[in-house]
């Protein structure tokens, strides 16, 4: 019966718009902000993903360990922030790049979230030291990976969170009709 329940939970998402609408969704919060974007479940397994990763987290994805580390643990950590303030949370990987998080709750409940990733904020410094490390490449090869990674400044994240945050917010409660 448990089990039951929440897999209903896991599914919630794709229950109130299909895959399709999320996509969509998805295309435009890339676009807006020029990362990809993905939807997942409240436990953080990805439901709908649009866009391309820069090189750098194409190489953390390759390695298990790495993703798991990188965007595994930083997903988890920004996630249970979302879900505990209701409010989009802008921070950085263990690597150095920006993350959004984007929560989505309906009736209170947290359902999941909208997420973007894989940009460097401007002005910050990556290290390429500790990403080589991270990824067991050398200097050179993290140093090239990093220098390959579009800039986004934090403000232009933080404000789009926020419109996409009471975007989500109006389509969940019923407010605003997706793709009608």
């Amino acid at each position: 019966m448990a089990e039951s329940a929440s897999r209903e939970r896991d599914t919630i998402l794709l229950d109130i718009l299909p895959q399709e609408k999320w996509e969509g969704i998805l295309r435009e919060l890339s676009q807006e902000v020029g990362m990809p974007a993905t939807l997942v479940d409240a436990k953080g397994n990805i439901l709908v993903h649009v866009g391309d990763y820069t090189d750098i987290c194409i190489r953390v994805r390759k390695r298990p360990e790495s993703l798991s580390f990188v965007c595994g643990q930083t997903s988890q950590s920004l996630m249970k922030q979302a879900e505990k303030t209701g409010r989009p949370v802008v921070e950085l990987c263990q690597i150095g790049l920006c993350k959004l998080i984007v929560p989505l709750f309906k009736e209170g409940k947290f359902l999941g979230a909208l997420a973007a990733c894989s940009r460097a904020l401007s002005g910050e410094e990556l290290d390429p030291f500790m990403v080589a490390q991270e990824l067991g490449i050398s200097e050179e090869e993290a140093s090239r990976l990093l220098s390959s990674t579009p800039t986004i400044e934090q403000e232009f994240v933080l404000e789009a969170g926020q419109r996409w945050h009471q975007r989500a917010m109006e389509w969940l409660s019923g407010e605003e009709k997706r793709g009608e």
